[in-house]
């Protein structure tokens, strides 16, 4: 019974664990690269987040695709989605915003969004946003989250889709709600 008391007196007392000392440096601010074709003069542009070994970018390239398109990658694979259309459901967090759950297309070890309202919302929460934290599953499925802190998006944000010609959508994440 006295060992019993005591184990919770410094059960209580213990202080909590320390976080971990080893914080990685900040990722450099998102980079906005612009490639032009030699032949169609045709734009692409691509914004790209490197936080250690993954990977957030955003892209617009009318050859592959109509509109701008959010991909993520990891260091891990990932659980495939349907056998067909390769669509899942997975969660995502901007700072301590409450979790979307959205469709992405998963494939390998990258998840890509697209649709026009969807990446219009998702570059409306990355824009102001300190972190994006996805949570998903691995190809043994576990748990995963993928945390990306953000640096530069605003500016990348506001250069991609002004160099794409989304005046509309720029208009609509940029200007202030009425």
């Amino acid at each position: 019974m006295l060992f019993a008391a005591l184990a919770a007196m410094l059960g209580w007392a213990a202080p909590d664990t320390p976080p971990d000392p080893f914080e990685p440096p900040l990722p450099r601010p998102m980079a906005v690269e612009t490639v032009r074709d030699p032949i169609t003069d045709d734009l692409r542009v691509q914004a790209t987040l490197r936080d250690q070994d993954r990977r957030l970018t955003l892209a617009c390239d009318p050859h592959d695709f109509e509109f701008i398109r959010v991909t993520f990658t990891s260091n891990r694979w990932l659980v495939r989605g349907n056998f067909i259309t390769r669509e899942r459901p997975l969660i995502y967090r901007f700072d301590d915003n409450r979790p979307v759950r959205l469709v992405w297309i998963v494939k390998d070890r990258e998840g890509r969004l697209a649709g026009r309202n969807r990446v219009g919302d998702f570059l409306r929460g990355l824009i102001d946003a300190d972190e994006v934290v996805f949570r998903t599953r691995d190809v043994e499925s576990n748990r995963i989250l993928l945390r990306f802190r953000i640096v530069g998006a605003r500016e990348a944000v506001d250069q991609l889709l002004r160099q794409c010609g989304e005046t509309e959508l720029h208009n609509r994440i940029f200007s202030p709600p009425q």
